[in-house]
């Protein structure tokens, strides 16, 4: 059998694209792959803000009516990148591709965000890192800067500006993790729902097909909690938003901000029993939404 994975054409892309075919052949050795690359909204405007566009799911909507249309058999996306509502015909098979979730800064003079100095200017389209960096760092300004992660390092590099923030998972795919200066602290800096996690999603007509790709594990039930605070929110990239969800020995540990700008976006960390993991999405949710910052 021979299925037509669908994705965007970016080398990260590929890259990621080629560790899910991996993962897939070892699970179903008798399956032959065919790559389809797929040019998405995300990839065609590469000056927009992504707050700032018009919809949500700018980096997915092509490849999921490709999937919708039969055009190819399986999607494979960055997980941040998945709206948290999908098209009743379509389903997520449950994450088993992981890597770090935390942003990273690069930096012209090797700093560290705590010691950039006054007034500094970071390169980033993401509102949320924008409010997260803002919450500690307010006199920190920011620039836009799109297009895959080696044209920003490169843009980055021929600006007038301090530093730019990118997610440390696409920067060790891609091998370029030697430039980072500081692993942003996920406990102040949260990363997107879902950041660092390769998914694949598939037509719900298919499910007993890859019935055998399906795993669980801790990082399977951290996601799923982002996943659920994301679905709670009904927010996207338009807001500030971000959840971090890690277990550590008996424990998980929480961290989630929600807001509808950058100046009144809410900060809240939460500890849970392991065994309590199921309501930790609503918790902290309810426990944001009290918030009076």
């Amino acid at each position: 059998m021979k299925l037509k994975i669908g994705t965007r054409k970016s080398k990260l892309a590929r890259i990621q694209t080629e560790l899910a075919i991996h993962k897939i052949q070892e699970c179903m050795p008798e399956i032959e792959t065919e790559i389809i690359p797929i040019s998405t909204q995300g990839d065609k405007d590469k000056t927009t803000p992504l707050y700032a566009m018009p919809q949500t799911g700018v980096f997915i909507k092509e490849i999921e009516k490709a999937l919708i249309n039969k055009d190819i058999d399986i999607a494979v996306h960055s997980l941040k990148d998945v709206s948290s509502t999908l098209d009743d015909r379509l389903m997520l098979i449950e994450p088993f591709l992981f890597e770090d979730k935390r942003d990273a800064l690069i930096t012209k003079d090797h700093s560290t965000l705590k010691d950039l100095r006054k007034n500094a200017v970071l390169a980033t389209s993401s509102i949320r890192r924008i409010a997260c960096i803002h919450h500690v760092r307010p006199d920190i300004q920011f620039v836009n800067i799109r297009g895959n992660i080696e044209t920003r390092i490169q843009k980055f590099k021929e600006m007038d500006i301090d530093g730019i923030v990118l997610a440390a998972a696409g920067l060790k795919r891609l091998h370029l993790d030697s430039l980072i200066d500081e692993y942003l602290d996920p406990s102040m800096i949260i990363p997107a729902c879902g950041q660092g996690t390769i998914a694949l999603e598939i037509r719900k007509e298919d499910k007993d097909l890859f019935s055998k790709l399906s795993q669980s594990s801790n990082q399977t039930l951290e996601t799923k909690i982002e996943r659920e605070f994301l679905s709670l929110s009904k927010a996207g990239c338009h807001y500030p938003i971000g959840c971090y969800a890690k277990f550590v020995d008996d424990q998980l540990q929480v961290h989630a901000c929600l807001g509808e700008t950058i100046e009144d976006c809410k900060f809240v960390s939460m500890t849970f029993d392991k065994i309590e993991y199921n309501k930790a999405a609503s918790s902290i949710y309810k426990k944001i939404k009290e918030e009076n910052i």
